[in-house]
């Protein structure tokens, strides 16, 4: 495959968290490499992306426990570490390309698990296996990591002068693993070498969100649900994403709310 571009990234979050009684804030600083090989030879209408993950770091946290969490999350995220994607013209990932790399990174990573801790882990390894035995499942989950969410977001939007509006369901970034119905407004600004995308998303109130669902997770029954997402992207005259930032606000309730900030910048 020939290399039409290739861009590295710094991704910083930035989190608020409040859970019940515990409150947490952190920071992770992450390296990536994004590859652009252009037109898929079989589907010419997607476009082959190499995204590889050099490194993730827990640079703030005030709670220990945040601590072994994240990087507990990197150790299983590492089998994610390089992702060969298609993505059609919408923003979707329609194809994942390296997947038997993925699963033997999971089998060396499987193993380890049980030799340190089977019990414990046999919950993490039956979770894992399912996602990797069932492909739309696991491009869901690529599609919503921070680096995804934040380079597909906007990418079908040209600085046209229009505004858009857009019904469409966005999974929390709490990790709860509800769907929250939103509504999007997508407009467009010129610059001299390049545009500007920028986005606002409150909580659609019309349409319904499985509060069972949040219950069962939170073992919460009293309800204020809120969403608000605030972002910007900043394009070349190529639409080559050259930075993007995104403040997320979401609650389920005074006991349950977020806030993230995701700032992405070429280096």
């Amino acid at each position: 495959m020939n290399i039409k571009s290739e861009k590295e990234y710094q991704l910083t979050v930035r989190g608020n968290v409040k859970m019940l009684t515990m409150m947490d804030s952190f920071s992770t600083t992450g390296h990536y490499l994004l590859s652009h090989y252009g037109e898929n030879k079989i589907k010419p209408e997607l476009q082959e992306y190499v995204l590889e993950e050099r490194e993730v770091e827990l640079t703030e946290y005030y709670d220990p426990n945040t601590f072994q969490l994240i990087e507990y999350v990197n150790k299983l995220a590492y089998i994610y570490s390089k992702q060969h994607i298609c993505i059609d013209s919408s923003g979707k990932i329609k194809g994942l390309l390296n997947l038997p790399e993925i699963k033997t990174k999971w089998d060396k990573l499987k193993k380890e698990l049980m030799q340190t801790n089977p019990i414990a882990a046999f919950e993490i390894i039956r979770h894992k296996e399912r996602e990797l035995s069932n492909p739309p499942e696991l491009i869901e989950n690529l599609e919503n990591t921070h680096f995804m969410h934040l380079f597909l977001y906007a990418i079908s939007f040209m600085p046209d002068g229009a505004e858009y509006k857009i019904k469409t369901e966005v999974r929390d970034r709490m990790g709860i693993g509800f769907m929250i119905p939103i509504e999007q407004t997508f407009t467009s600004e010129h610059l001299e070498n390049g545009y500007i995308i920028h986005a606002e998303a409150t909580i659609d109130e019309s349409r319904k969100i499985d509060k069972q669902l949040i219950g069962k997770v939170t073992g919460q029954k009293d309800f204020d649900i809120k969403h608000y997402t605030k972002a910007s992207f900043n394009y070349t005259e190529n639409r080559t994403l050259n930075s993007a930032e995104m403040k997320v606000f979401e609650q389920i309730n005074n006991d349950y709310k977020s806030d993230l900030y995701l700032n992405l910048e070429s280096e």
